[in-house]
């Protein structure tokens, strides 16, 4: 039979932890990505799955012990009589709520729009089937992404390897690369009818993966959106996206170029000064999103890192010669990570093809 979430399931709000937040808590905190630390109590001690409210709505976690869900997180509680928990999650896993989002910029969803979602609910007997099917296919998918998660660990060292014991002068980030260049340079964009790449926030990974298979014509985005061309480096300037680490090489762009959410802050880099692949990764180091948090400006919840922190970071610049020999070594586990990729990706259409 086919229900909507409001008749097999609960959703449970998250608060802010600001009150309950202890290190040594026992119970984990969760927000968007994933656990962001521990608490001293709960607010669901029921298996549930959690679904971002802002953010990382495409994530869905599956929690089977108390937990404390932050106010970005939703707590999806089935009826236990109707609904596998782990079936639950599993639907997530396969359902894009992207298409449920109600803003541009940061992927949102609401409460109202979520318990509206059709689910196919089988007999509990069936589900429990279809779930042992694919915790097998979860297992091994799981192998994967830690070989993949291994050999970026291994970039990250090659990186302080070769540039993290640098004694040269240290120079303005701004003079490494272009910061938000202006699309008014770019000779190509005369004709408005020109198909360009479009990436929102949710096409962009917190692993430098960026989708660019979305396209739309030059016209209908020439205004209100964030200008890139290929092989520049998107950066997602605000909160939970920057410490979640979302950004990446812009690559495949249509005609070469791309336009997309306003929440990205864009690094070109200069010809014979800098290269893609080192400025992408200096972006991605923690000490960079740690210093690049602790100087955002706003609000809560809407707080973003201003252009100012890039072109003033400091930075020791190699030279480009010892950058492209990175930028090699990186292509050539890039290899490996597609290999991998492929795989995952197989699996991934096997377990949606054993889903509902």
């Amino acid at each position: 039979m086919i229900y909507t979430f409001s008749e097999v399931l609960e959703i449970h709000n998250g608060k802010n932890q600001r009150n309950v937040e202890n290190k040594n808590g026992n119970y984990p905190i969760y927000g968007s990505g994933g656990i962001i630390g521990f608490a001293d109590k709960y607010l669901c001690d029921e298996p549930a799955v959690i679904i971002g409210r802002k953010g990382s709505i495409n994530n869905p976690i599956f929690v089977d012990k108390p937990f404390w869900n932050v106010d970005t997180a939703f707590a999806l509680v089935p009826n236990s009589s109707l609904l596998d928990v782990r079936y639950l999650y599993y639907f997530c896993l396969s359902y894009n709520f992207n298409v449920l989002s109600t803003t541009v910029t940061i992927p949102s969803l609401t409460k109202f729009n979520l318990l509206k979602v059709k689910i196919e609910v089988p007999s509990l007997e069936e589900q429990k089937q279809i779930v042992h099917k694919l915790d097998k296919i979860e297992m091994i998918i799981g192998l994967k992404e830690r070989q993949l998660k291994d050999l970026e660990g291994f970039i990250r060292s090659r990186f302080i390897e070769m540039f993290g014991h640098s004694d040269r002068p240290k120079v303005r980030l701004g003079e490494c690369c272009i910061i938000n260049p202006k699309k008014s340079s770019d000779i190509r964009l005369v004709d408005n009818d020109l198909m360009v790449s479009f990436v929102s926030m949710s096409d962009v990974s917190e692993d430098g993966q960026i989708v660019t298979c979305n396209h739309k014509q030059y016209e209908s985005v020439k205004s209100g959106f964030t200008y890139f061309s290929e092989n520049d480096v998107l950066f997602a300037k605000i909160t939970p996206c920057m410490e979640n680490g979302k950004g990446g090489i812009a690559k495949g762009l249509l005609n070469g170029i791309g336009f997309g959410s306003t929440e990205f802050h864009v690094l070109r880099p200069i010809d014979q000064v800098s290269n893609s692949c080192w400025l992408y990764e200096l972006t991605s180091f923690p000490q960079f999103r740690q210093a690049a948090e602790i100087n955002m400006t706003g609000s809560a919840g809407q707080r973003r890192v201003p252009a100012s922190f890039l072109a003033n970071y400091k930075v020791s610049l190699p030279p480009i010669s010892l950058q492209n020999q990175f930028a090699d070594f990186v292509h050539q586990l890039d290899k490996s990570k597609y290999r991998e990729a492929i795989f995952l990706y197989l699996l991934e259409d096997i377990r949606i093809c054993c889903n509902i």
